[in-house]
């Protein structure tokens, strides 16, 4: 079984480090700083501890248990479940843009295989 984690951040990044201690795990985001920044074994939001990152990193994408991060699509082909952890933040009348969402279907659907499983993990405001 291997894991896509979609966005890494203040959901998916915790998500992914936890996957990663028994899973072998992909982190993709489109921020090509983030992903430098996570690879290196640092989190600047502070959502993980440094610590607990740089004990499931992977200097390369493998199949063994830990997390991988990167920005490049075909990293993630392989993966056989895809939770997409994207924000749904709100315009200024309050309602959900979901285009990140929207977004990010359009990108895992271009790597979907039969019978793999896509996961939505995000919040939208009340």
């Amino acid at each position: 079984m291997k894991i896509a984690v979609i966005g890494l951040g203040y959901v998916g990044l915790p998500l992914a480090r936890l996957f990663a201690t028994k899973y072998s795990v992909v982190g993709f985001d489109i921020n090509q700083p983030r992903v430098d920044e996570l690879n290196s074994g640092k989190d600047s939001t502070l959502e993980v501890e440094d610590d607990l990152l740089q004990a499931v990193l992977l200097k390369s994408p493998s199949t063994d248990t830990g997390l991988y991060c990167t920005t490049d699509l075909e990293q993630i082909r392989d993966c056989n479940y895809y939770v997409v952890t994207v924000p749904t933040p709100v315009d200024k009348n309050n309602r959900p843009d979901l285009t990140p969402l929207y977004k990010s279907s359009e990108t895992v659907g271009k790597v979907l295989k039969k019978g793999d499983i896509v996961i939505y993990e995000s919040t939208v405001y009340p």
